[in-house]
């Protein structure tokens, strides 16, 4: 049943709608002079008319997990579950203003009750850890927004939003493009896509588009979800500030994008999990966090195809539970791709380090700490993310034919200080709980996490039918040991996903 409580915050939406509703003023329609010879050439085109449609999106998802082995007292690694995500919407697009409105309904089966200890054993204990239902289900509010685009250089966007950090303005350049969406978007801040839930902002967004800059600057508030049952419910003590600032390619070096960012997250929700080193318990979340930082994403043709690099480096101040807060993060990667060579094979490669705590008595805390991300995109397997870690990793991306897509990978993780912990999760889930939506395990002072290896595909079927899958496998080492009797992990999913 949709909650009432999901709708908080989108009534801005609904305050911008009749503003945005006014009509267009009146614009002379050229004559029809198809039969005259002395038609005027200089007559106004009319304005693109106004659309209204709907769409229907299902995707249906079966996991398979077979986790470490736990020691005596763990619970069960080894379940598979199924879920559906149905979204129904409508869009209208005018030429001065876009609204958007889609509902969300969510449905599980087969979830584990018993997969857990210490932490989550995978996707499936997560979500059921937050729901207590092997069935969990719910249809909430996934989108509602005005986006006011007649305001000269500024378009406005309020209401119930999605947002995915690192690509808010398309770089019109196909390969910079490819890198910030799949190497890029989401690292510090997106919608859990992947998660069946995801998660929406409440709030505002403004953007200013310019032939060679593009500014966004954000004011939202995440809503509940990821694995969280209640998804959709506004979280009213966790604020979210931010401007993103790209000078499009060539505009400052030739076939490159640069980004500048900036952020402020300030969390004070009433929840007691504390995810570090210190073991300090809480009775809610004291958390300060300014990120800032850069990226630069370069695409360069050469005469059998393209090299591309990207550059991302960010640094955090603040406060963590009262403690001073500083840590750094920088991605160093770089790719070449031969476009006419059979199957277009892409070869990637690069290193990830994220600054750990190294002492936990002092009182300064130094894991970076990643906000709002969606944690898959950098690890698929979901079993790890970006904190305290080093990722130094190899990947190809193969095309066979036109409609399927390969990629495969290979990681070799590290945690960046063994004084610090193995860190999972993709950020706030509840507002208020026993979880933070960042989870943390022993280290026992190793480093050593271990090798990942990968592989997933995906094949479209028709515009409205696709199809993908994944399978990923970790060799385990002294840092999964500490809680782990075993050390072997896999995880596989296929997933189907209609549009209408």
């Amino acid at each position: 049943m949709l909650s009432s409580s999901s709708l908080n915050l989108s009534f801005i939406a609904l305050v911008a709608l009749p503003i945005a509703l006014l009509p267009d003023p009146l614009v002379a329609q050229p004559t029809n002079t198809s039969s005259t010879s002395d038609a005027s050439p200089a007559q106004a085109a009319a304005p693109a008319p106004s659309t209204t449609s709907a769409y229907v999106r299902n995707w249906t998802r079966v996991e398979g997990w077979d986790y470490f082995a736990p020691k005596p007292e763990g619970g069960d690694p080894t379940y598979a579950h199924i879920s559906n995500r149905l979204q129904v919407g409508v869009e209208h697009r005018s030429r001065r203003f876009d609204v958007t409105g889609t509902l969300q309904y969510v449905q599980f089966g087969g979830l584990p009750s018993s997969s857990g200890g210490p932490g989550p054993y995978g996707t499936g204990a997560a979500y059921f850890g937050h729901s207590g239902d092997t069935s969990s289900n719910q249809v909430y509010l996934r989108y509602l927004n005005v986006r006011l685009k007649d305001l000269g250089p500024v378009s406005l966007q309020v209401g119930r939003m999605g947002y995915t950090g690192g690509t808010e303005s398309p770089s019109g350049n196909g390969k910079i493009d490819a890198v910030k969406n799949m190497r890029l978007a989401s690292r510090i801040i997106g919608e859990f896509e992947w998660s069946i839930y995801q998660r929406g902002y409440d709030g505002v967004r403004a953007d200013i588009d310019q032939p060679a800059w593009h500014a966004t600057a954000i004011a939202f508030r995440p809503t509940q979800g990821g694995f969280e049952e209640q998804a959709g419910t506004h979280m009213s003590d966790l604020d979210l500030f931010g401007v993103n600032v790209s000078a499009k390619p060539d505009a400052v070096l030739p076939n490159s994008e640069v980004q500048l960012f900036a952020y402020r997250y300030d969390d004070r929700r009433e929840v007691t999990g504390r995810p570090d080193n210190s073991g300090r318990s809480a009775t809610r979340v004291d958390v300060k966090v300014n990120t800032f930082g850069g990226a630069l994403i370069g695409a360069y043709p050469t005469s059998a195809g393209e090299i591309d690099t990207l550059l991302w480096l960010t640094g955090q101040t603040g406060s963590w539970y009262g403690q001073d807060h500083g840590a750094l993060a920088v991605a160093a990667e770089a790719g070449y791709q031969w476009n006419e060579a059979p199957w277009r094979p892409w070869l990637r490669g690069g290193v990830f380090r994220g600054t750990g705590d190294d002492d936990l008595g002092d009182n300064r805390h130094g894991t970076f700490f990643q906000m709002l991300p969606t944690v898959r995109k950098y690890s698929l397997s979901a079993s790890y993310n970006l904190m305290n870690s080093t990722d130094v990793f190899a990947q190809v991306v193969l095309r066979p034919t036109p409609p399927l897509n390969i990629r495969l990978d290979v990681h070799r993780i590290t945690l960046t200080e063994g004084a610090d912990r193995w860190y999972f999760g993709s950020g706030a889930t509840q507002n208020m709980g026993t979880i933070f939506g960042f989870g943390a395990r022993p280290s026992g002072g190793e480093t050593d996490f271990g090798t990942v290896v990968e592989g997933s595909a995906g094949y479209t079927i028709n515009p409205h039918w696709s199809i993908n899958g994944y399978v990923g496998l970790i060799k385990g080492g002294a840092v999964v040991a500490e809680s782990f009797d075993g050390d072997n992990l896999t995880f596989a999913y296929f997933e189907q996903v209609l549009r209408f």
